[in-house]
């Protein structure tokens, strides 16, 4: 699955960043990849869940090494977030081009 495609932009941001900042990157991300996210997954589903982004998050878990799981975020419960552990919310492809 694409991360990206189209005219997608992809932000990366930390889970250590307060709520409301999550939410106002999250809600005018296209595709987002967020990092740091450990004891932050709380604080990173709520914000997600506040952008009606929740449902096409995935927990990645240990990408490309031995053990790597991949989960969609709203089914992985919260404790089980490891130190290696990164949420990716996949773009939506070109959008319409403005009328001129």
């Amino acid at each position: 699955m694409p991360i990206t495609w189209g005219d997608d932009v992809l932000s990366v941001v930390m889970g250590t960043l307060p709520e409301d900042d999550l939410v106002r990157h999250m809600g005018s991300a296209d595709a987002l990849v967020v990092m740091k996210t450990g004891r932050n997954l709380p604080k990173v589903r709520r914000a997600l869940a506040a952008t009606g982004r929740l449902d096409e998050a995935l927990l990645v878990e240990r990408g490309t090494m031995a053990g790597e799981r991949v989960v969609r975020l709203a089914e992985a419960a919260e404790a089980d977030c490891p130190y290696f552990a990164i949420v990716l919310v996949p773009g939506q492809g070109r959008r319409p081009e403005a009328a001129e």
